[in-house]
């Protein structure tokens, strides 16, 4: 089958669950067929859909996640059961709050036969998965039946759609019966959700014979959801199994048509049902189209759903376009249009079920390049909520509530300049600097931001106390107190503020601020760093120091204050990430050698792996003061994570768990390490090609300027449609060039 870009809509529908997969993944490999062709933006849907993936009940992998603009749904690890639905403030298949609460629940179960399907031995155990942006597709084969699933979300619809389907892949007759295990526990929380999705466990279960449907409805409050199948079940059994007595003849094959509806009542949750039902031909069209259309806009000017744009990638290197669209596929899941938001289009840390409802500064701001460029209106909106609640107490804010919650994230202060920074460089809406916002401009705001640090200054050395665990990496008991990573982001903050003072005259303040800067960045380089080590120290109250080898102290201090290291630090510190912290397809966020390596393991900050962002920041980082070939052999390894669908909230390194397809492995949300489907701040993978690769500086008031280190990959690629300040831009390794009207 010859494989083209622009797969006709459809013939990629006629094309069946089978037949799509087999055009998604051509034998001879997607990779080959790219490279026989030039690659340019928008990325398709099928050229973003995760690698075919396959796994059993037993296996640590995280499952897949669909979503639409209101909320998302998680597959399970199973053929057919669907968990954690989530249009906050509603939900079904959350946690039930009950004494020995079992954790999510899953509805749409399979059994065959009488027998728990997911639990099959190898190989009838076997489910395959693959992620598409628009929906999730998985495959089962158990006793000559193979079962196929596509599940998905219609757009602007508390709903969730599935289409199953049943084939005799023998020669003989077959008679058999499947049943679906269906559960509800439906619940409307209001006030932040925090962690997890809530969930009732008593709701009323009313069977509907006529619609094939069982009615869950919540007693403790104002939601219900009616979930069943076109054609209509056999019978029921035990209140909410829904059984089909089946015949197939040999190669037939069947399909069963399964809608889950929510609504704030009973009624209004089976007149959804039907509706959906009426039209379920028609859904999965819509649902392509309006996906389709979503990610062209989000790479054309002037679109009508996102407030701006990303550029568009022109290239015949197949690793660059990984990395830039690996990033974008993570916007793209974070993304909120809900009209139960408290403060209106949003982005969410967080896709999946650990903490589906809050926005932190922290991961934010590690993509806010990429948020300003394409939709800044909504990146605006989240500072402001930020500076209202001043977070100086919390560490994130929920979308349901519009609260604060949580603790303090020391990270709050520098992460909030550097949003609202990357919006005004890339938007030049100086204006907005003069709005007030709690009786003080933003101006104001930005400015205490940049001097908080000060109020932290506890033990009297000039350097901010970050406090305990809790505040800073959560997972690393040493890295406590006085830190460099987090104190170098004031460097950074002071001066950014300083160059918004000195466009509004103020000279004095900035020089003020951009000296105060220059002596923090000296008392962290001589207090804090480890001369001759490459890594960096931590403070104590009792005049103590913890040498910690992680990554963050790497990635932020070059990020914030490279011009102020030595050329002998940059050298120790390049030497200590490649020694000790890089591996061939991801990297560690903490050298294994380090003292607290088995404190805990949770893969985002410890010796095991990295959160999402580690890599892309530290690639940045290491372009300032390291060799682009090395760095670029490297990421063309990290970049294969993105065969497993977005970039998870944090990967292993190889030696801990073989890669996937050449990818480091996505670390599941199981317990020990329960990291999310996916993360926001993987959209350092974005930004990370534009400003670090092209190497397109996008700056306050000097115009664009352009450090290519493109020849490591792709010497004539281009970056075309490049928002900035009124303008549209093309880049080169040459430098930027205002486009024609």
């Amino acid at each position: 089958m010859r494989f083209s870009r622009d797969l006709d809509r459809r013939t990629f529908l006629k094309l069946g669950l089978t037949g799509t997969a087999a055009a998604i993944n051509p034998p001879i490999g997607l990779a080959s067929v790219r490279a026989q062709r030039t690659l340019s933006s928008p990325t398709t849907l099928v050229e973003m859909a995760s690698d075919r993936l396959t796994y059993r009940l037993r296996d640590l992998f995280n499952c897949p996640v669909a979503m639409n603009e209101w909320g998302y749904a998680q597959v399970a690890k199973s053929v057919s059961a669907i968990t954690a639905i989530s249009f906050p403030p509603y939900a079904c298949c959350g946690v039930p709050e009950t004494a020995w609460s079992p954790g999510f629940l899953l509805t749409c179960e399979i059994f065959l036969n009488g027998r728990f399907l997911a639990i099959a031995a190898s190989p009838d155990g076997n489910v395959e998965y693959q992620w598409f942006p628009h929906c999730v597709v998985r495959t089962q084969t158990a006793e000559n039946l193979q079962f196929s699933t596509r599940m998905f979300l219609p757009s602007k619809h508390r709903a969730v759609v599935q289409s199953i389907t049943i084939k005799n892949l023998s020669a003989a007759q077959r008679h058999f019966t499947l049943a679906f295990d269906m559960r509800g526990a439906v619940a409307k929380k209001t006030k932040p959700w925090f962690v997890n999705s809530p969930g009732e466990v008593d709701n009323r279960a009313t069977w509907d014979a006529r619609r094939g449907c069982l009615l869950f409805e919540a007693q403790h409050s104002e939601i219900a959801t009616a979930q069943g199948f076109h054609p209509a079940p056999s019978r029921v059994e035990q209140t909410r199994m829904l059984h089909f007595d089946m015949e197939l003849s040999p190669r037939e094959q069947k399909e069963l048509n399964f809608v889950l509806a929510i609504a704030e009542n009973g009624r209004a949750a089976i007149e959804l049902y039907d509706s959906l039902q009426a039209r379920f031909a028609d859904l999965e069209i819509e649902n392509e189209a309006t996906f389709t259309s979503l990610v062209r806009s989000a790479f054309t000017p002037n679109n009508s759903a996102f407030s701006g744009n990303l550029p568009r990638l022109i290239t015949n290197d197949e690793s660059l376009w990984k990395l830039y669209h690996n990033g974008f596929a993570n916007l793209l899941a974070a993304r909120r249009f809900s009209p139960d938001s408290a403060y209106g289009p949003t982005y969410l840390t967080l896709s999946g079920h650990v903490r589906p409802t809050l926005s932190f500064p922290w991961d934010t701001s590690l993509t806010s390049l990429a948020l300003a460029l394409l939709d800044p209106i909504p990146l605006r909106n989240l500072v402001e909520v930020w500076l209202k609640d001043g977070m100086h107490e919390h560490h994130s804010t929920d979308y349901v509530s519009g609260e604060p919650v949580g603790p303090w994230y020391a990270a709050n202060d520098a992460a909030i300049v550097r949003c609202a920074w990357r919006y005004l460089c890339v938007t030049e809406d100086f204006d907005w600097l003069d709005k007030k916002i709690s009786d003080r401009t933003v101006l104001d705001h930005l400015d205490e931001h940049a001097v908080y640090w000060k109020k932290l200054d506890r033990l009297g050395h000039g350097l901010a106390d970050y406090g305990t665990i809790e505040n800073l990496l959560e997972v690393v008991s040493t890295y406590l107190h006085e830190v460099a990573g987090m104190n170098a982001g004031n460097v950074r903050s002071m001066r950014v503020v300083a160059d918004l003072h000195e466009r509004r005259g103020n000279a004095a303040r900035a020089k003020q601020l951009r000296g105060e800067a220059n002596d923090l960045a000296e008392r962290i380089n001589r207090l804090l760093y480890v001369k001759g080590k490459g890594y960096w120290r931590c403070g104590q109250p009792d005049g103590t120091f913890n040498e910690v080898r992680h990554c963050y102290d790497f990635l932020a201090v070059v990020d914030n204050m490279a011009e102020d290291l030595t050329p002998t630090q940059k050298q120790e510190m390049s030497a200590f990430f490649w020694s000790e912290l890089h591996s061939e397809k991801w990297m560690r966020a903490l050298a294994q050698g380090d003292a607290d390596s088995t404190w805990n393991i949770r893969p985002d900050h410890s010796c095991l792996g990295a959160y999402a962002a580690w890599p892309p920041m530290t690639a940045r980082a290491l372009y300032k003061i390291d060799s682009s070939e090395r760095i670029s052999r490297w990421l063309r390894e990290v970049a294969k994570a993105g065969n497993q669908g977005p970039i998870g909230q944090a990967h292993f390194v190889e030696d801990v768990y073989p890669p996937v397809n050449g990818g480091a492995f996505k670390s599941s949300e199981d317990a020990p390490f329960i990291e999310d489907w996916c993360c926001i701040a993987a959209g350092a993978f974005t930004e990370l090609v534009i400003d670090s690769i092209f190497g397109a500086e996008l700056t306050l008031s000097d115009g664009i300027r352009v450090n290519s280190h493109l020849g490591s990959f792709d010497s004539s690629a281009r970056l075309e449609g490049v928002r900035y300040q009124g303008g549209l831009y093309t880049i080169t390794k040459d430098g930027a060039q205002r486009e024609k009207a």
